[in-house]
């Protein structure tokens, strides 16, 4: 009955029709034209999640906990199996297809061996990225989510990065991009309203501590922003639970305060290019946990109530765990 979740299961089915009526691929023209298909389907179906979380975040009332968030996590997980796919397989064929106009093709190389020596030669192989550095992401994120708080707050934690600064690992970067900017931008937040809250002239820095295992890379994020307090810890996962007020009429939010300075927009503004337009709609953390697990990756948080949080991320390197691929 709801206009948002019947909008994503028309989606959907319309999406798999598509797809199922299209011809069997049996030539290079073919497979082009489903290519095409393919990212055409991806693309309209970027804004899911952003639509989803209106109609669930005005059906909570209605709907059991327990069953909201089995079916979100297997609808979101699920998702995330079908873009890896689909982009994996768009991104491989444009890469084929660039390859093939490699000087290589030239000299009389074979098409795939051509190919296949563009991808040795490339960081990249499909949408994953056979040697992201973690650390500079991080740093392209922290100085992204800084200028956002400057506009919004007038102001911004600094950040430190430090361990195993120039390790590389095999993983989707928008991935890591997703899970790094939701933790980050909480870490942020909750520095700067800490220290509002406080009336601390000095906001503690934000620290990064990037570590390498054998077969995963660990993240841990700590901030000082006061913590989360101990009756809010068992629902940070929930898709129902969001340390956003609701905003009323007028600006004020539900609760009648009208100082709270960080507002709805700026969170809108911090998800934009990560995750679409989710804020305040409690679905930010369950999401980056799911796509930590999607690799057999895990996180976790550790809050100390009146100092602040520390959040670990736990990713597993794709080339070294590939058993563990949830497809």
């Amino acid at each position: 009955m709801n206009p948002y979740i019947s909008r994503v299961y028309h989606q959907y089915y319309d999406a798999f029709e598509r797809l199922r009526e299209f011809p069997p691929v049996k030539d290079l023209g073919a497979e082009a034209q489903f290519t095409n298909a393919l990212l055409r389907q991806t693309q309209l179906l970027s804004d899911v999640i952003p639509t989803i979380a209106q109609g669930f975040h005005e059906c909570k009332k209605y709907m059991d906990e327990k069953d909201t968030t089995e079916f979100l996590n297997d609808l979101i997980t699920a998702r995330i199996g079908m873009r890896v796919i689909g982009e994996q397989h768009v991104e491989l064929s444009h890469q084929y297809r660039e390859a093939l106009r490699d000087p290589g093709a030239e000299r009389g190389e074979g098409e795939v061996e051509t190919a296949r020596r563009q991808d040795t030669l490339s960081d990249w192989v499909g949408s994953i990225n056979i040697s992201l550095e973690p650390a500079k992401m991080i740093k392209q994120i922290c100085m992204y989510a800084q200028n956002i708080c400057e506009l919004h707050y007038g102001t911004a934690p600094e950040f430190i990065i430090d361990g195993v600064v120039d390790t590389s690992m095999t993983y989707i970067p928008s991935h890591l991009e997703y899970i790094i900017m939701e933790i980050v931008k909480n870490a942020f937040r909750a520095t700067i309203e800490y220290s509002t809250k406080t009336r601390r002239l000095i906001h503690p820095p934000v620290r990064i501590t990037v570590s390498k295992g054998v077969k995963y890379v660990g993240i841990r994020v700590r901030d000082e922003g006061g913590g989360i307090p101990k009756a809010d810890m068992p629902h940070v996962f929930d898709y129902s639970w969001t340390s956003m007020k609701e905003k009323a009429a007028g600006g004020t939010d539900a609760a009648g305060d009208s100082s709270s300075v960080f507002s709805i927009q700026a969170n809108l503004d911090m998800q934009s290019g990560t995750g679409g337009p989710i804020a305040g709609l409690g679905f930010g953390l369950p999401m980056a946990k799911l796509y930590c697990q999607y690799f057999g990756g895990s996180l976790e948080i550790a809050s100390m109530e009146g100092l602040g949080c520390d959040v670990f991320i736990k990713l597993p390197c794709l080339e070294l765990n590939l058993n563990r691929t949830i497809i």
